[in-house]
């Protein structure tokens, strides 16, 4: 039996408790524990669930906006033990303190639990495999202790050997030696001759055993395809959905969209999460899959924390349309060139305020890197700054200097600008950082009050650069603005690729 005891939040100083192997958490009227949409509204709608798997109670992000955490660490699944505390929409979310309570008698799924209470973090005894019995005693005298031992290494060899997919997995003989100490300490004798035929006996129980791998090995493999299965159901119900919100105009019908979107993938990460428990190297495929190209998005967009289950297709498709038309360009080569040479002390500058290296490529998309670089509304210089904007960093503009065109002084002046940009829309808003840069730190507010003011009032996911995308709130240039960033950083990234060296 699960029981949370509520420390903070809508429901503080209540408890719930749940005998289910499953129990959903968020703010949806289908979750087995519900938080108040208005007073939590760092919960997501499926924020979480607590799941029995495998003899220990896990806590699984199923895709939430502000994430999870547990003692304090930002956790995407994580095993839990009595005592925890697990914080709903990270900082400033509704806190839980998770308890399993040892006196009841059977486990979730009517499991009973052998060997009496279970101390903090040990997981729950399950019955043994049915395949394999003990040895039967005779010249060999396995104690009950032995037979014990016997069974878990059988099992254990067993599941090393299905996770490789019936291929030797290499831990035999380091789980026959972890056994042996094992028996040693059990039989409490220093024979070495009976512990040697002790070992033996284990040995060839384990290796029986394997008669019925085949087994094992086709049910995980059946359990894989199913899931795999639903996430490939959710993944063209997702592209459906933002192909239809390409085309569409109606505000009100966007939403309605987005929130079918944000439901669907949530979902979709779920199914990674279960991928994840039973075949990391399968969960890890997935995440992988797609093209070169979406593989160097996801690069980038990890530096941005900015990552998105699925990039939408219409922002790809201008990323593809940016490379090419880039690397078509006459003087490309020449803005390649000029960018190493101003690379290094542009990254010692970032690097001293955390800003990841690709920002730096709106240089390349304001002026192409060249640092007296002028623009009939009055920008100059390298990062194209306006006067007013220059003197407010500290940058001299008047009739006898104007250092603009000071390539280090305005990139410190750039580096400070957008470190402020991100003190102004959070830590993790680097894309919308970049946008700013183009519309105007001003203008993005103003988009950020009017979404604040919609139905539902304001949550840290409507502050996303691709909710903001998705939902076409900001203006055309914009939109075009930041795939340009990213074609640059794709094509310095893989210079030989491009032709560039």
């Amino acid at each position: 039996m699960v029981r949370l005891t509520h420390m903070s939040g809508s429901l503080r100083g209540t408890f719930s408790t749940s005998p289910k192997a499953v129990i959903r958490i968020g703010r949806g009227a289908d979750c087995d524990v519900r938080f108040d949409a208005r007073l939590d509204a760092r919960v997501s709608a499926h924020h979480a669930e607590i799941r029995f798997d495998n003899g220990y109670y896990l806590v699984v992000d199923t895709g939430s906006s502000n994430g999870t955490l547990v003692n304090g660490k930002l956790v995407r699944q994580q095993k839990l033990k009595s005592g925890d505390k697990i914080v709903f929409g990270a900082q400033g979310g509704p806190e839980v303190r998770f308890e399993v309570d040892d006196s009841m008698a059977a486990a979730p799924g009517g499991m009973s639990m052998n060997g009496g209470p279970r101390g903090r973090g040990q997981p729950l005894q399950m019955p043994a495999p049915p395949y394999g019995q003990p040895p039967p005693p005779g010249k060999a005298e396995i104690s009950g202790d032995a037979a014990s031992l016997a069974r878990e290494a059988q099992m254990n060899i067993s599941r090393a050997r299905a996770m490789s997919g019936g291929q030797p997995s290499g831990q035999t003989m380091f789980i026959m030696a972890d056994t042996l100490k094992k028996v040693e300490a059990v039989t409490h004798k220093k024979d070495s001759k009976k512990t040697a035929k002790i070992v033996f006996a284990i040995v060839l129980l384990a290796f029986a055993g394997f008669g019925a791998l085949g087994f094992v090995i086709w049910q995980q493999k059946q359990q894989l395809e199913k899931i795999l299965h639903r996430k490939g159901n959710l993944d063209r119900q997702i592209q459906k959905i933002q192909l239809a919100m390409q085309i569409e105009g109606d505000p009100d019908k966007l939403a309605a969209l987005e929130d079918q979107l944000t439901l669907l993938t949530g979902k979709a990460q779920q199914t990674i999460g279960e991928l994840e428990q039973k075949d990391k190297a399968a969960a890890e495929k997935v995440e992988n899959q797609g093209d070169e190209l979406d593989r160097e998005i996801r690069r980038i967009l990890s530096k941005f924390s900015a990552n998105t289950y699925l990039v939408p297709p219409l922002f790809k498709e201008r990323l593809k349309h940016h490379i090419q038309q880039t690397v078509s360009r006459s003087n490309t080569r020449t803005v390649y060139a000029r960018k190493q040479r101003y690379w290094p002390m542009i990254i010692k500058e970032f690097s001293k305020r955390g800003l990841p290296e690709e920002m730096a490529y709106v240089a390349w998309t304001e002026s192409q890197f060249d640092a007296l670089a002028d623009n009939p509304s009055g920008a100059r210089g390298m990062w194209q700054f306006m006067a007013p904007t220059a003197r407010n960093y500290g940058l001299r503009v008047d009739k006898s200097v104007d250092q603009r065109i000071d390539a280090q002084k305005e990139t410190q002046a750039a580096a400070h600008y957008l470190a402020n940009l991100l003190a102004d829309f959070g830590e993790d808003s680097f894309m919308l950082a970049i946008a700013s840069y183009n519309k105007g730190e001003a203008g993005m507010r103003r988009v950020l009050h009017e979404v604040a003011q919609e139905p539902g009032g304001f949550r840290k996911e409507k502050r996303d650069f691709w909710h903001l995308y998705r939902l076409k709130k900001l203006p055309e240039e914009t939109l075009e603005y930041v795939p340009q960033i990213l074609a640059a950083a794709v094509i310095c990234n893989n210079p030989k690729k491009y032709g560039l060296e």
